[in-house]
């Protein structure tokens, strides 16, 4: 499964700087767990995470369903800067 793309479909709707936000995949020991970083602005990073951290907690419930359809662990951090650059 492209969990980049599953991650760009639920939050580009949400985040108003697309351009600027970065996912990557971390390096992981076992290769059922799959890390992804989310970088992005701080606006959107506060709008990712939402009040009480319930708009994170949704995109990890979502992923971690769809992961444990791949037989995967799926697990999401963000990270907010003033400038995001590739």
């Amino acid at each position: 499964m492209d969990y980049i793309s599953a991650i760009h479909k639920f939050i580009d709707p949400i985040v108003v700087k697309k351009d600027q936000v970065v996912i990557t995949e971390l390096p992981n020991e076992n290769p059922k767990d799959r890390t992804f970083l989310i970088k992005c602005e701080k606006d959107d990073a506060g709008r990712l995470i939402g009040k009480k951290g319930i708009t994170a907690d949704a995109l990890r419930e979502v992923l971690s369903v769809a992961g444990k359809m791949n037989n995967e662990r799926v697990h999401i951090k963000f990270v907010s800067e003033e400038t995001v650059s590739e």
